[in-house]
């Protein structure tokens, strides 16, 4: 990947990524965004990737040139196609500013350690990919971009992460179900934190929607083994993430269904030790093991099992797109600035064919 410094006229495209950063952690409510300003223009595999220092790589044909378009018809009304092409540029910006906001304080040095513990990349993925889709137009009406490309709200993309977002959007709808919360508040909270403390809350939105707290003197162990089965079955997701769109989909609800099953489980074996006599209470609801998801061998997380026989093999995977593999969050191999002009960003892949380990 070769990059360059963007340079733009003052008043457009430069205004609006120099925006972008504080109008995503105003969307956001989160405490606090690690871009560090910086935005590199790139050519080559990546659309969008937020490096760990902070800089924002977006790709030049895909994501920069079409909002270049977009501001040298402002005010003009356009073909739907085009419409599209900007609304996936911006989906694209939006989400890798998600991945730098985190609550005051948070680091990311902590975040990059977290991002590599198992299941991480894949449900930080989601989150971003989710949250960035359902929060889209109230980011695009707070730049103004309504006014630049009118319709812009109205037209729609496909989105990225098929085997990651419909995971991420199961848990959160049945976590707000049980626990009495709006729509949307988990998934907002979940995209406030950074990797290192995505598990975290998401064990303890699990764990708070039980009996538990109420059982336990204590619920450390209890809730490392949910933990567990939370991570096993996020990780697993990957095994889905190049497959076709809608296989991929069906796999991620699949692997949902069976993760709450696992999770019902312990969380009924923890009661029945506490309340062995009352019948146990049902607050995750019984789902019957899924075929090439999650399958409990036992009620102990540490001895869950994928079962490989029913899931796709490598060859029928589809090959990755340029778009699909451009967030494959693959480190630009140290790109050569090259002109780039004062709004300074940073980025993040959004479509991960490979797991980013050392940068998003």
């Amino acid at each position: 990947m070769t990059a360059s410094v963007v340079a733009a006229p003052p008043g457009s495209l430069d205004e609006l990524l120099a925006r972008s950063g504080q109008v995503a952690v105003e969307v956001s409510g989160a405490g606090q965004t690690a871009w560090n300003g910086q935005v590199v223009e790139t050519v080559g595999e990546v659309l969008g990737l937020a490096h760990w220092d902070g800089t924002l790589y977006l790709d030049s044909e895909c994501i920069l040139d079409p909002l270049r378009q977009m501001y040298s018809r402002a005010g003009e009304e356009q073909p739907l196609p085009d419409l599209v092409r900007y609304r996936e540029s911006l989906a694209t910006l939006l989400h890798e500013h998600a991945h730098f906001l985190g609550p005051a304080g948070a680091t990311q040095e902590a975040a990059r350690g977290a991002f590599m513990r198992p299941g991480s990349r894949q449900l930080e993925e989601g989150v971003a990919e989710a949250w960035a889709q359902d929060h889209l137009n109230e980011y695009l009406t707070r730049l103004g971009v309504d006014k630049v490309a009118p319709g812009i709200e109205d037209a729609r993309g496909g989105g990225y992460y098929a085997a990651f977002v419909p995971a991420v959007r199961g848990l959160a709808a049945d976590l707000e179900t049980r626990s009495n919360l709006q729509p949307g508040e988990v998934l907002r909270a979940l995209n406030q934190q950074t990797a290192e403390g995505q598990f975290s809350l998401l064990t303890t939105l699990v764990y708070n929607s039980t009996r538990l707290p109420d059982l336990e003197p204590s619920g450390t162990s209890t809730r490392d083994h949910l933990e567990a089965i939370l991570r096993q079955g996020f990780a697993h997701l990957d095994t889905f993430e190049l497959a076709p769109v809608g296989l991929a989909a069906d796999r991620s609800r699949t692997t949902t269904r069976a993760m709450l099953h696992a999770l019902t489980n312990e969380i009924h074996k923890v009661e029945s030790h506490y309340s062995p006599d009352s019948c146990a209470h049902e607050l995750l609801p019984r789902l019957p093991p899924a075929p090439g998801a999650l399958t409990p061998a036992s009620s102990t997380p540490e001895r869950l099992t994928f079962t490989p026989s029913s899931l796709p093999h490598a060859t029928e995977r589809s090959v990755p797109s340029p778009h699909q593999s451009a967030f494959s969050g693959v480190a630009p191999p140290s790109p050569t600035p090259a002109a780039l002009p004062p709004p300074q960003i940073a980025a993040i892949p959004r479509q991960a064919a490979i797991p980013r380990q050392l940068q998003r």
